[in-house]
């Protein structure tokens, strides 16, 4: 039913809304006219009638002699209708009744009115009282107290369906047409990997939409082309240097004078590790790792007991087992890089693991200088370095080891935060979420 409405549907936006309004018009008037067609079929009271009907009658009087005016009623009478002349001074001292009768003439106004014409309410019972002279008015009793007349219902059907249903159409069909797929979009963008090789939304829907999605795909495609490009231009060049660099180590090995042996030897060791740090960024398997259900207490008593097996103070405390959804590796190399920051700066890191309803926190924490408040909404960003707040004025490395773990973390759906530990030092919070479900140890 779906593909059958696409096919007879125009394929532009613009084709759509201008279908929907002609085809809204034409069933508002087919609807009109079968409601018409009913109604005239009902006998019902027609309140407006009274209006003519009094109008006509009081012509006759006005053009009729005093002695025929009697005459003039009895036949009004004798159609059932009940008309009768009263004192103007009688009918004066009657107050309008405005609210009884405003909505009526706010509703439908009655075409053949006169201007001086009223509604009223003579002893209990509804009339239409129109000035015949000077000294008296014609009232015509026996106007139905109902607003069930043919003439209220075809109004009232027709300014529902131009202020209610006809908007309400248009609505939804903005809805469905416009609001939801570019929803639906929005959702693939924000989800979306530069690195995966998927299309990034499907082309489907009006020829606006589908251009928008094959422009954002083209887009796509030509951001995760010039990555690659760039990425494979850094690694040549990165694996390009080691070869120097070993040559170097080589060479400074083999010398007498130990002072600058032990110096250059450092300095090439710091160009190693800036070397497999830039190696390390450009890898894209955080990306493409899947999540997947694993102990993440293995993964972080793993990582601090090689830290602990080198020589460092790192300790793990939490459960033994904690089942969640994660990318092993990819955790792993965070809280690396986190106590591999940690060890660096301070003497004793620490990796708390615990529970909550919806995420697994894990707290890494140290007791160094702490990083300044107002460095800490860029420490994340690629090649940011802050080693003065550290107090420490070292080479470590391009300032990448945060961004990397900000990426793992934002792959796994987490949050990271930093806080300040007691009495100094930093901790940085990771709560990740997909549900972990803890195990008995």
């Amino acid at each position: 039913m779906r593909d059958l409405i696409r096919r007879f549907l125009p394929q532009s936006v613009r084709g759509q809304f201008a279908a929907v309004i002609i085809v809204t018009v034409v069933v508002i008037l087919s609807a009109g006219s079968v409601v018409e067609n009913v109604t005239a079929s009902i006998d019902l009271p027609a309140v407006d009638d009274s209006a003519t009907r009094t109008a006509v009658v009081a012509a006759l009087l006005r053009e009729a002699p005093a002695e025929a005016r009697s005459v003039v009623l009895a036949a009004a009478a004798q159609a059932g209708f009940d008309f009768k002349i009263l004192p103007k001074e009688q009918i004066d001292s009657i107050p309008v009744s405005y609210l009884q009768w405003r909505n009526i003439e706010w509703l439908f106004r009655f075409n053949n009115e006169p201007t001086d014409g009223r509604w009223l309410t003579i002893d209990g019972e509804y009339a239409f009282v129109l000035d015949l002279d000077q000294q008296a008015v014609l009232a015509h009793f026996g106007v139905p107290d109902t607003l069930l007349t043919s003439g209220f219902i075809r109004s009232l059907f027709y300014k529902f369906m131009a202020f209610v249903a006809f908007p309400a159409l248009i609505w939804l069909f903005a809805v469905w047409a416009v609001t939801n797929p570019l929803r639906r979009i929005s959702t693939a963008v924000g989800s979306a990997e530069i690195e995966n090789s998927d299309e990034l939304f499907i082309e489907r829907g009006s020829i606006e939409m589908v251009g928008l999605v094959r422009a954002l795909n083209r887009m796509r495609a030509r951001i995760r082309t010039m990555i690659e490009n760039r990425t494979r231009m850094l690694r040549s060049v990165s694996h390009d240097l080691r070869t120097p660099l070993t040559r170097l180590r080589l060479r400074a090995e083999r010398m007498d004078d130990g002072l600058i042996r032990t110096a250059m030897l450092s300095d090439v060791q710091h160009i190693e590790e800036l070397i497999n740090e830039t190696l390390t960024y450009l890898r894209n398997d955080v990306s493409t790792e899947k999540l997947q259900r694993a102990d993440i207490a293995s993964v972080l008593q793993t990582v601090c007991a090689e830290f602990s097996d080198v020589g460092f103070s790192v300790s793990y405390s939490g459960p033994d087992r904690l089942l969640g959804w994660c990318k092993p590796n990819a955790l792993a190399r965070a809280i690396t890089n986190l106590c591999d920051n940690g060890v660096k700066f301070a003497g004793n890191v620490t990796v708390a693991l615990t529970l909550t309803e919806t995420t697994a926190r894990i707290a890494v924490g140290d007791d160094g200088p702490g990083i300044s408040m107002t460095a800490r909404s860029r420490v994340f960003e690629p090649f940011f370095k802050e080693d003065t707040s550290r107090g420490v004025a070292s080479k470590h490395g391009f300032g990448l080891g945060l961004s990397i773990v900000a990426d793992i973390i934002q792959g796994h759906g987490g949050k990271i935060e930093l806080q300040d530990n007691q009495p100094t030092g930093l901790i940085v919070t990771v709560d990740l979420p997909n549900g972990p479900v803890a195990s008995p140890s």
